[in-house]
């Protein structure tokens, strides 16, 4: 079925899609709220990190949040976590109203070291709210084992984005993106240590490492390039791709970056692990996150690249669906939950 009008919009139920956070990095928040018809809203008073800006920026948001909501008088309120102190706002708020809300979980929110300490409070509103969205089977048993529901939706489709401006890349080259946001967890060394031995390769990626980590920027070879964060140029620059890379040391991390490969139907380098070798079984080369690994996939890929994106383009087709049919899943826990007489329509 062709989806005219998103199901919230349909349905008539006044939803949002709150983030504590500058627009940055995962645009997961963003497809969901136009997927699904929700409203967005990034609240933030600064976009700077660190444990002694945290308190005041933590409480100036929470009181932002709970004057917008009473302003506005949701429904249902999406809550992206981390960090999860920004569902609390919305658990106050729905103790006055007939406001239910779900908490969308990233993975660092619930297995990340440094929001180790916020689990008791996680579990606390996981089970007040009507479900906690996770992105696979193992975070959704560790979410179901504190009693709370939980529900798995993985990124949605990307919404392919109409390109006026294609960047222009290396003519003749094989033209690799990594998409990073310099994070810790993502091996660009071992990246900068494979394109060293892979001269005839150019790689590009994103990520604001000049600001951050330097000294990566100044170890790499001749034919990487440092794109800094995107934002206009983000999607132009994956397109124009051969091949994309997505990269993480943690097990059970779903990867927006590879989920964008897989919405733009472009052969996919990504990590060994549980969720994604399970989840992107097509048109994808797994690595080991070293030097040699990433060598070697990137020679494969090199090799097979028509064979690759015939198979993500496979791939694509068969997730989309499988999103729509969760989705749909989704939305009848949400009726059930609000006492809303059910459509019996599909979504997708």
């Amino acid at each position: 079925m062709t989806i005219n009008e998103p199901p919230f919009k349909r349905l008539g139920i006044r939803a949002l899609f709150l983030v504590w956070g500058a627009p940055h990095g995962s645009h997961r928040s963003e497809f969901m709220a136009q997927h699904l018809g929700m409203d967005l809203k990034h609240i933030y008073i600064t976009a700077k990190r660190g444990k002694y800006y945290a308190p005041f920026k933590y409480f100036g948001q929470l009181v932002t949040t709970l004057i917008f909501l009473v302003r506005k008088r949701y429904q249902l309120v999406f809550v992206q976590a981390p960090p999860i102190f920004s569902v609390l706002p919305v658990y106050l708020y729905s103790l006055l109203s007939s406001t239910e809300f779900i908490i969308d979980a990233h993975t660092p929110s619930l297995l990340g070291p440094i929001w180790a300490w916020t689990l008791p409070l996680h579990r606390f509103l996981s089970r007040r709210a009507i479900t906690t969205i996770v992105t696979n089977d193992y975070l959704q048993k560790l979410v179901a084992s504190w009693g709370a529901n939980a529900f798995v939706l993985e990124d949605p489709p990307i919404i392919k984005p109409s390109i006026s401006r294609p960047m222009r890349l290396k003519n003749g080259a094989l033209n690799v993106v990594m998409v990073s946001t310099a994070s810790p967890d993502e091996p660009v060394e071992e990246v900068l240590e494979a394109a060293r031995d892979l001269p005839e390769m150019c790689f590009y990626i994103t990520g604001d490492y000049a600001k951050s980590r330097q000294y990566i920027v100044d170890s790499a070879p001749p034919n990487v390039h440092f794109m800094g964060y995107l934002r206009e140029d983000f999607y132009p620059l994956l397109a124009a791709a051969d091949v994309i890379v997505d990269l993480c040391v943690e097990d059970h991390q779903f990867l927006s970056g590879a989920n964008e490969a897989l919405g733009l139907g472009k052969p996919l380098i990504t990590s060994k692990g549980p969720v994604l070798e399970g989840y992107f079984n097509q048109g994808t080369i797994h690595v080991h996150n070293t030097p040699t690994g990433i060598r070697q996939g990137l020679l494969e890929a090199q090799d097979k690249l028509a064979e690759l994106k015939a198979d993500m383009l496979s791939l694509q087709a068969i997730r989309r669906r499988e999103w729509w049919a969760r989705a749909d899943r989704l939305l009848t826990l949400i009726q059930q939950e609000m006492n809303l007489a059910p459509t019996g329509e599909s979504l997708g």
